[in-house]
């Protein structure tokens, strides 16, 4: 641990005090991948202006303890004390590299002049995928933290290379716009909270370097290294390849991002009418003709059977529904093929027959 520091306990979170800001790392000069990150940070929480943020925009700030997060945790710095940086402990790392990264957030916090703040979640035995039930865990320790701070907002450091992973990703198990849209900018985390992501527009390679620049060292997670993991073999193998042919990579992927994410909405918004104009029979069944929906196209179809599932099922078993259970039921609905044919999607079944389709939920088995 830091030498003199003394963490409260309270409620089973950790709060650190706050140290004087004038040691903040590198000072107060202005960076200019700071300045990128904090005018997308008042893009995405509508905090327009300059100089301090007040409550409305009080934001707790995730902070693993490397390049990335510290970066964020450096260009938000400025913002006063609205931001608050969090560090959320899993046991999947050994426990005393999980206590150096805390100490470090710690340290990274005090002499950024921000209050930390820390939770524990345990991942060990609770079976399934070990880093996406990590993952669960730690947004759901960020919205508790946020709640308990009175924050609005919650940042974490995704950045382009993040991005452009998560789009190769995703375009190696074939997914649509929605999937190629990569991760969101924005969205609701729990009530009250909105999840931010501001550095989506900044390299890796920018975030270490605003490191280096404020003098900051930060951690390094060995799991990044582990090539079992398709991430990391793209984060080594295939990233450097595409950095060499075309330097801009990432960010020229981040545009196509948002064209994608603009084609997902046009899908949505379709998927949205045609739901609404399915007729309901007494038995909560919807029904469509079979015509209106065979003229419109196979990603327009599989997006307004997705939805009528979800609402008839209330989303329990869609995370089940693979993209390849859905693109079925679609190309079921245009083909020229009669007679009657059931399928299902989560918790729905979806029969195609010459003149109709019906979504029903499925009742409990």
């Amino acid at each position: 641990m830091i030498p003199g520091w003394r963490g409260a306990r309270e409620g089973g979170f950790l709060r650190f005090p706050v140290h004087d800001a004038a040691s903040k790392p590198g000072g107060p000069a202005r960076h200019a991948v700071a300045a990128r990150i904090v005018r997308s940070w008042r893009e995405l929480t509508g905090r327009t202006g300059r100089g301090k943020v007040g409550p409305a925009g009080s934001t707790l700030l995730a902070c693993s303890g490397g390049a990335d997060s510290s970066a964020l945790v450096l260009a938000m710095a400025g913002l006063g004390p609205a931001m608050v940086v969090a560090h959320v402990v899993h046991d999947l790392r050994p426990a005393a590299a999980a206590r150096a990264d805390r100490d470090a957030v710690a340290e990274l916090a005090a002499r950024s002049g921000l209050r930390m703040v820390e939770a524990r979640v345990r991942v060990r035995g609770r079976g399934g995928n070990a880093e996406g039930v990590a993952r669960r865990l730690r947004y759901a320790a960020l919205a508790r933290l946020a709640v308990k701070e009175g924050c609005v907002f919650v940042a974490t450091a995704h950045h382009a290379d993040d991005q452009l992973e998560t789009v190769l990703m995703r375009l190696m198990r074939g997914a649509g716009p929605a999937g190629l849209g990569g991760i969101a900018p924005r969205r609701r985390l729990a009530p009250g909270v909105e999840l931010v992501r501001p550095m989506l527009g900044v390299t890796r390679e920018e975030a270490e370097g605003l490191c280096r620049a404020r003098g900051w060292e930060w951690r390094e997670d060995a799991t990044n290294q582990d090539e079992s993991r398709v991430r990391a073999k793209l984060r080594k193998r295939v990233l450097p390849v595409l950095r060499e042919i075309r330097p801009d990579a990432a960010a020229r992927a981040a545009r196509s991002v948002e064209l994608m994410r603009a084609a997902a909405r046009v899908v949505e918004a379709r998927a949205a009418e045609l739901l609404r104009s399915a007729a309901q029979d007494e038995e909560g069944r919807l029904l469509w003709a079979r015509d209106a929906l065979r003229k419109e196209p196979e990603v327009v179809v599989g997006a307004v059977l997705r939805a009528a599932a979800r609402r008839l099922g209330r989303g329990v078993g869609m995370d089940r529904a693979g993209r390849g259970v859905v693109e079925r039921a679609a190309r079921a609905v245009r083909d020229g093929v009669g007679g009657r044919r059931e399928l299902r999607i989560g918790r729905a079944r979806v029969w195609v027959k010459s003149g109709e389709v019906i979504a029903e939920k499925v009742e409990d088995e």
